[in-house]
């Protein structure tokens, strides 16, 4: 999986495609408006600067779901330098789950949330607020990319399996009402396991 950033304000003219955020960079390779970033052999990271004098980014921080037109733009980059092209990601990471159970535990200082993600049941962390039986909420599968750069991870306690993240407004790139940090509650009709951001 890979994830595209832009931010114009904060970053400048340049779109950062990142493959791997957990490992440290060691040498970069420089080719004209295109600089590879490695970690030791692996390749984790392209930045592709003075973008916007080839395509217009209206975008600010992560672009979850990229056009297939974008994506040609940003593929006729990477062959003209001998690079691998980009797929189309067809998933976020980003899905519909609805919350089955609270569950107290005197061995966490969280409850633990059951949700059903359509494909399967799985096990959260829920450590900000009560949250109502059969509500709505977008789970950050593990191993997504979240907004901020950080990557979901797989969390084992006392033997139990914790498969993804209740996504706040600030993890979905979304304003918060009050503007604090509250747990995103999908209102609008969406099927359990629908892709958040998933293309119309």
């Amino acid at each position: 999986m890979y994830r595209l950033f832009y931010n114009y304000h904060t970053l400048g003219d340049v779109l950062m495609i990142v493959f791997n955020n957990q490992k440290r960079a060691t040498h970069l390779d420089k080719r004209n408006d295109v600089t590879l970033i490695y970690s030791d052999y692996e390749l984790i990271g392209i930045n592709l600067f003075n973008i916007s004098k080839i395509v217009r980014i209206k975008a600010q921080g992560m672009i979850v779901s990229p056009a297939k037109e974008f994506l040609e733009v940003i593929n006729h980059i990477l062959k003209n330098e001998g690079l691998e092209t980009l797929n189309e990601q067809s998933e976020s990471g980003f899905v519909a789950g609805q919350i089955l159970e609270l569950i107290e535990s005197e061995d966490h200082p969280f409850k633990i949330a059951k949700v059903d993600i359509g494909s399967r049941v799985i096990y959260t962390k829920s450590e900000n607020e009560e949250i109502a039986p059969y509500s709505m909420v977008v789970i950050a599968l593990a191993d997504t990319l979240l907004f901020d750069g950080e990557t979901v991870a797989v969390e084992t306690h006392d033997g139990m399996y914790f498969e993804g993240r209740i996504c706040t407004y600030k993890d979905l790139n979304l304003e918060s009402p009050k503007g604090d940090e509250k747990m995103y509650i999908i209102e609008e009709f969406m099927e359990i396991g629908q892709d958040f951001f998933a293309k119309e």
